[in-house]
């Protein structure tokens, strides 16, 4: 008896192989346009996170250097040691206070004097008025001894002199008195620059200043201030090269 053996080999043909290349091709490029596309708008988003915080760092950095001390905080252990706490009123005042007593602050804000000494709690405060004969450093802050709702900050070292100076309510002047000052939003103004299409690089950060001038407010609406009228309060909107903006209103309290 004869037996005939048969090979059943399988295999891929040609068009088989083909075909299959071409699939996986296709999908590939499919894939990787698909991933690049999402790399890409992840790259995107983060790098517009990274450009708000950086116009948010800068507004804050600005804020700070108009509102140097903290706000008062009840049940707080307050130092006259040099360089003695400042604080602010919590409501605001156009006024800070200078500790002249440590102890431990009210549970309750107290009623803050011009003149003479505040006790509040085991601690005592005194406002932060101008003193002749004094020697003052830069960055140091004063009010008028007749408060008018405006800060003036020291730009140069120097002793203060026997008279006091007349404290302007507008513009940017230095006032020369021994020491030298400079009216604290008149300041800020400078600091932040001119609006303008140039990017500002300074202290602050870098940013691009799309309003810096002083405004009152008609009806409820912002308006620029008129020639002579008073510069108590100044409107800043800036921006980032993303076209973001950030605004905020810097306000010197009147009594």
């Amino acid at each position: 008896m004869i037996f005939k053996i048969h090979s059943n080999q399988s295999g891929f043909t040609l068009i088989e192989i083909i075909v299959t290349v071409v699939i996986v091709s296709v999908f590939s490029a499919m894939m990787l346009t698909l991933f690049s596309d999402s790399l890409i708008k992840s790259s995107d988003s983060l790098r517009k996170i990274l450009k708000s915080s950086n116009l948010s760092n800068v507004m804050t950095n600005i804020m700070a250097d108009n509102t140097p001390y903290p706000k008062w905080k009840a049940s707080t252990a307050y130092s006259a040691a040099s360089p003695p706490n400042k604080v602010l009123p919590i409501g605001m005042n156009g006024r800070f206070y200078i500790c002249t007593s440590s102890g431990t602050s009210g549970t309750s804000e107290p009623q803050w004097c011009d003149y003479g000494e505040t006790q509040d709690g085991g601690a005592r405060w005194k406002s932060g008025i101008w003193v002749k004969n004094t020697a003052y450093v830069a960055g140091d802050m004063v009010i008028p001894t007749n408060p008018n709702g405006h800060f003036y900050r020291c730009t140069t070292a120097g002793t203060s002199g026997a008279s006091e100076p007349t404290w302007p309510l507008t513009g940017s002047a230095t006032i020369n008195n021994g020491a030298q000052w400079k009216r604290l939003l008149g300041y800020l103004q400078l600091q932040i620059g001119t609006a303008d299409a140039n990017l500002k690089d300074n202290s602050y950060g870098k940013y691009y200043v799309v309003l810096n001038r002083f405004v009152k407010f008609v009806s409820n609406t912002i308006q620029p201030i008129g020639s002579g009228e008073p510069e108590n309060m100044l409107q800043v909107k800036i921006k980032n090269d993303e076209g973001e903006t950030l605004t905020a209103l810097f306000t010197a309290k009147e009594n």
